[in-house]
């Protein structure tokens, strides 16, 4: 992993970390990154599992309702055009 996107991470995430944290940090996503990759390699037979665990039940309605005070929420909030605006990544 580069320092550019190792970087990127860490500013998404929102974490601080010192040097030392950084370095081990970096090594341990670096590790997961390769086992991901490794998992990738393997040979799958069979047709895939959508859902390798048979859920019993049924999934519940939506119920779609109005937010009752949208104007307060969003006298809290930055929007544009009426639309909440939430912060860049």
């Amino acid at each position: 992993m580069q320092d550019k996107e190792f970087d990127r991470l860490l500013r998404i995430t929102r974490l601080r970390v010192s040097d030392e944290e950084r370095a081990r940090i970096k090594s341990d996503v670096e590790q997961v990154i390769a086992y991901f990759d490794d998992i990738s390699l393997a040979e799958a037979h069979g047709e895939p599992a959508h859902h390798p665990v048979e859920v019993p039940g049924r999934l519940r309605e939506d119920n779609v309702s109005a937010f009752a005070d949208i104007d307060g929420l969003k006298k809290g909030s930055k929007t544009n055009n009426g639309y909440i605006v939430g912060p860049k990544l």
